[in-house]
């Protein structure tokens, strides 16, 4: 367990200043993401339907195209795996990978043939978006192929009504916060500023991961793989950890602008440049994160991630006095 340096008063942000970073993550971060991913996931279900009643070329591309918005938008907002999106096991539940292949042709096969409790019976690994993105990406991929309709329609209905159920949840996990409530399962405005501390290093060092094992990973293993979209995958990604850091535009409250508040304001400055490194290295992957691996084009990437990390475990958790459970082995 890395833990950061001794407790400085004198290093601390303002007090005003924590709570107002966690309403920025809470109010003007996350709840718009999950707005938008419950919004993309019955937008996903909907085009099945649709498509799924007339299958044909267009419809599996129509398909195709919403499965990207709606795991994109899951993507936004998976970084953090905290409050509600921990306790549902949301990652788990509608994102979970590698997707077992055989599961998902049996779940089909059976489908077809119209067992009852299919899904119910089915695991995990068979289900979420890489189960969709197997069906819909696949050599053979057809909607009027026997059962694959059916599964991916169930799939899709799932995943819409976690996310709904998601979204109102992180509504009103938001409110308790923003009303003072206390309560032993809400988090202190400390509390919650070293959790979303804790969980963006956590996701940092997820992609670093990821992209350090590019050129010996297989296939299977490497992000939208299938789909070829494993670059725009790992940058909706790295977008809420930029948020969260450095924010998007003036009005933002982000990491950057807390620290900016304190006695060491240049901390600001440096973790703006490491975040802008960072997105720089992103843009240089290819869309086939496969490739990369055979080009070391994921090198600039994973240098800029782990200069980052060095930051924010040294001089940024420092400043803020805060105490990091984060351990570099989380995520293997």
């Amino acid at each position: 367990m890395l833990l950061a340096g001794a407790a400085h008063a004198d290093t601390a942000a303002p007090q005003d200043a924590t709570p107002r970073y966690v309403q920025y993550v809470l109010n003007d971060t996350l709840l718009p993401r999950y707005q938008q991913l419950a919004t993309a996931n019955r937008a996903l279900a909907s085009q099945l339907q649709h498509s799924c009643a007339q299958p044909g070329d267009a419809g599996l591309a129509a398909v195709r195209q919403q499965w990207q918005q709606a795991y994109g938008s899951w993507m936004r907002v998976a970084a953090l795996n905290w409050g509600p999106t921990a306790q549902l096991r949301s990652q788990r539940t509608i994102a979970f990978k590698p997707t077992r292949t055989t599961l998902v042709d049996s779940a089909v096969s059976r489908s077809a043939a119209q067992e009852a409790d299919v899904f119910d019976t089915t695991g995990t690994a068979a289900k979420g978006y890489t189960a969709i993105e197997y069906l819909l990406y696949r050599p053979t991929a057809s909607l009027a192929t026997p059962g694959v309709c059916a599964w991916l329609q169930r799939n899709a209905d799932d995943i819409s009504e976690h996310s709904a159920e998601l979204q109102r949840q992180w509504q009103r996990f938001a409110a308790r916060i923003s009303a003072g409530e206390s309560a032993d399962d809400l988090p202190s405005s400390q509390q919650a500023l070293e959790e979303i501390i804790n969980l963006t290093l956590a996701g940092n060092n997820e992609l670093h991961k990821e992209l350090s094992r590019l050129a010996s990973q297989k296939p299977e293993l490497v992000s939208g793989q299938r789909s070829h979209s494993g670059k725009r995958l790992l940058q909706a990604q790295f977008d809420l950890l930029q948020q969260l850091l450095v924010g998007g535009n003036g009005k933002d409250f982000a990491l950057a602008q807390l620290l900016a508040q304190g006695p060491q304001p240049a901390l600001a400055q440096q973790l703006r440049q490491r975040v802008a490194a960072v997105g720089k290295g992103l843009a240089l992957l290819p869309d086939n994160l496969v490739q990369a691996g055979r080009s070391g084009k994921e090198r600039a990437a994973v240098q800029a991630l782990a200069a980052l990390l060095t930051l924010l475990e040294g001089p940024v958790a420092d400043s803020l006095d805060i105490t990091l459970s984060f351990n570099e082995s989380d995520g293997d």
